[in-house]
C-alpha cells in the first residue's frame, strides 16, 4: 500500500511529464490533513499544512484509503465524488483534468515498485 509520502513523490515525478496536458492552476490536495500544493504554472509540488494558499483554484479532500484506491484503479475520481468520499471546492473544469497527473502518478509508482521489486 501506498504511504502518503509515496503518493507525494509521484505526484512530484509526475508533474513534469503532464505539462502542456495539466493547467496553468494551484490544486490543493489534503489527504488526511496532509496537504500537497500543486502549482501548474511554475510546475511544483511540495508538502503543505495548507496555510501557505489562501484561495486555490480547486481544493480537494479525501481520505489516504480513497486515494489508495484512485491509484490502484480500484475507483475513478467520480465514483468517489458520488460516494462522498472526494470533497471538492473550486474549478470542477480543473478537477476533470486533475486525471491526467493521476494517471502519470500511477505510471510513475508502477515504474519504481518493477525497479524496487528488481532490487
Amino acid at each position: 500500500m501506498a504511504t502518503i509520502d509515496d503518493i507525494f513523490d509521484a505526484f512530484k515525478a509526475a508533474l513534469p511529464t503532464v505539462k502542456g496536458k495539466f493547467p496553468s492552476k494551484i490544486v490543493k490536495l489534503d489527504v488526511d490533513g496532509t496537504c500537497f500544493i500543486v502549482n501548474g504554472k511554475e510546475g511544483t509540488v511540495m508538502k503543505d499544512d495548507g496555510s501557505s494558499v489562501k484561495k486555490p483554484d480547486l481544493a480537494l479532500k479525501t481520505s489516504l484509503s480513497t486515494m489508495q484506491a484512485l491509484l490502484q484503479k480500484k475507483m475513478t475520481a467520480q465514483q468517489a465524488f458520488m460516494k462522498g468520499k472526494l470533497k471538492l471546492k473550486g474549478n470542477m473544469g480543473i478537477a476533470m483534468k486533475l486525471n491526467v497527473l493521476v494517471n502519470a502518478a500511477i505510471k510513475v509508482m508502477a515504474s519504481s515498485s518493477a525497479t524496487t521489486s528488481r532490487l
